[in-house]
């Protein structure tokens, strides 16, 4: 399915520069947007979790960041896709399970990237069931 390539690259490419970002506190602060999660996510109980991740904002700048890029790469390569389509998704799930009150657009968003990385995911094993396929004479 061409169109399914096109979307992996396009957001291969999207997962690259987010990745990149994260290294970047003038184009992403990790830690203001942990912080306002962890004020958002108070008397709930992701409290304890959020205000654990604004406390090591770095740390989760550099493990985002490097996942973000890792993924991005695999996209663009056609290198290990379901391993990374796979960790897309539970990343994506942290990402908005963290931030949806804080940030509810994030919803809507990563919504996108998820049926992309669905998308990716089913056209790769359906590939890979063609390969292993016993040809019909």
């Amino acid at each position: 399915m061409k169109i399914v390539k096109i979307l992996r690259y396009l957001f291969g490419a999207l997962y690259v520069m987010a990745g990149v970002a994260k290294a970047f506190p003038q184009i992403e602060d990790v830690g203001v947007t942990l912080q306002k999660a962890a004020a958002a996510n108070q008397g709930t109980w992701l409290a304890g979790l959020s205000e654990w991740l604004a406390g090591n904002a770095q740390l989760m700048a550099w493990i985002s960041g490097i996942a973000l890029l890792a993924s991005g790469l695999c996209y663009l390569f056609n290198r290990m896709l379901i391993p990374a389509v796979i960790g897309q998704c539970v990343m994506l799930a942290g990402f908005v399970t963290i931030l949806h009150r804080a940030f509810p657009q994030i919803v809507f968003v990563d919504l996108i990237f998820l049926i992309v990385a669905l998308l990716v995911l089913w056209e790769s094993v359906n590939q890979k069931k063609s390969l292993y396929a016993l040809p019909h004479y």
